[in-house]
């Protein structure tokens, strides 16, 4: 069942996709409160996003799973991505990346409040070539 609050979240996923992170002033309260990857605020989550669209230009997410309680979704996402542009010192390698992230969005009155992000920057860093893949004997 599709909820206000995971219609809310849907969006969001939606305007990553278009490209279009500064438009989540749409969605999200002037006050909202990040954590881990999603910075302290919503400044720092627009920050955060567009840190990742710069070297990765083509970022899609595919929403996997959306879990709600209460006002809290919980979602899981993979992201496909090529790696265009410098990202984390390593330089842009023209491979292609998948990874997965897991957010945790608090919504009220149809606005996110609360964002905490987690993703999975060891496979990144491994499917761009920045990790050795064996260690040495």
């Amino acid at each position: 069942m599709e909820t206000i609050e995971k219609g809310v979240v849907r969006r969001m996923y939606e305007l990553i996709n278009l490209g279009r992170v500064d438009d989540l002033d749409e969605i999200c309260s002037p006050d909202l409160k990040g954590h881990a990857g999603a910075g302290a605020d919503l400044s720092e989550l627009k920050s955060s996003l567009n840190g990742f669209r710069e070297p990765f230009p083509d970022l899609t997410a595919d929403v996997r799973h959306l879990v709600q309680e209460d006002d809290v979704i919980s979602t899981w996402v993979t992201y496909t991505a090529t790696h265009e542009r410098d990202f984390a010192g390593v330089p842009a390698s023209g491979r292609r990346v998948k990874f997965a992230a897991w957010d945790l969005v608090r919504v009220r009155e149809g606005r996110i409040v609360e964002i905490t992000q987690y993703c999975d920057l060891f496979t990144i860093m491994s499917q761009i070539g920045a990790l050795p893949t064996s260690a040495p004997a």
